[in-house]
């Protein structure tokens, strides 16, 4: 669910709202319903369905982000997931060169898994000397 698309929920929640509101003050005039009294209910009532609105919005993109990365996960081959999982405990970005000794990997080896990491989006690879900075990309990290 994107954020436009929460807006229109909100703003649509708070027309039906309104629109109940007025209804009923209509169908059944009281004496002490002003419009200050149907407006501030209106505000009240789309505060409410706004905060809902966004918390499940919120739960959604969590859901949808840990599932992305679940799903991800289960493309990567055993070496691949090795190689992933080491930079992950590097806090998410570890040098090439350190890995390669870490993992105990030829650099043919290594290279090519990190080309296939790379490829596969799940790391993005940036340059650094005579070695490369490896990073979690977004989609695989499920933030």
């Amino acid at each position: 669910m994107t954020t436009r698309e929460a807006l229109g929920i909100i703003l649509f929640a708070m027309f039906v709202q309104g629109f109940t509101v007025v209804l009923v003050s209509f169908l059944r005039p009281t004496a002490d319903i002003g419009w200050a009294t149907i407006a501030i209910t209106v505000l009240g009532m789309s505060a409410a369905a706004g905060s809902v609105a966004v918390g499940l919005v919120l739960a959604f993109r969590r859901y949808e982000r840990a599932r992305t990365a679940s799903i991800a996960m289960m493309t990567l081959t055993t070496d691949e997931r090795q190689v992933f999982e080491a930079i992950v405990r590097a806090s998410g970005d570890a040098y090439q060169d350190k890995l390669r000794r870490e993992l105990d990997m030829s650099k043919a080896k290594l290279s090519a898994l990190v080309n296939n990491l790379e490829r596969k989006h799940a790391i993005t690879k940036e340059r650094f000397h005579k070695t490369n900075i490896l990073k979690v990309s977004k989609e695989f990290a499920g933030r």
